[in-house]
């Protein structure tokens, strides 16, 4: 019985502590992130993919560049692209400032990354 009661009090312990983590996140009117609000976002259709070409120092294909598209109302508003592999791992990745059109195209040429790893594309705008 008393194993049981130890066990009921560090499970509250535990889930207590964890949603005071969760309760302390805040997201404010122009940067989407973790949390849960209403938002004034600058566009609902933001996209972005990535570019190859082949590399013999790999061997094989890496990624280039990353165009983002965007709305014009996300003109000027700083962006930052992850390239991530298994298990949503980061495998590079490029900030920088969105142009007058809400558009960029950022550069992973520096970086070799294998674009036969790269599972998936992550896209934050904010500003």
């Amino acid at each position: 019985m008393r194993r049981f009661l130890i066990i009921g009090v560090v499970g509250v312990a535990v889930f207590g502590s964890v949603y005071a983590f969760a309760a302390s996140l805040t997201v404010n009117s122009k940067t989407l992130g973790a949390g849960s609000g209403t938002v004034a976002a600058c566009n609902a259709s933001a996209a972005v993919n990535y570019n190859t070409v082949y590399s013999a120092t790999l061997p094989g294909y890496k990624v280039t560049t990353a165009p983002i598209t965007s709305a014009v109302a996300c003109a000027t508003m700083a962006y930052r692209v992850t390239l991530t592999g298994v298990s949503n791992a980061s495998l590079g990745e490029v900030t920088g400032v969105l142009d007058a059109t809400g558009a960029a195209s950022p550069d992973f040429t520096a970086t070799n990354i294998a674009a036969s790893g790269v599972i998936g594309v992550q896209l934050v705008i904010s500003g």
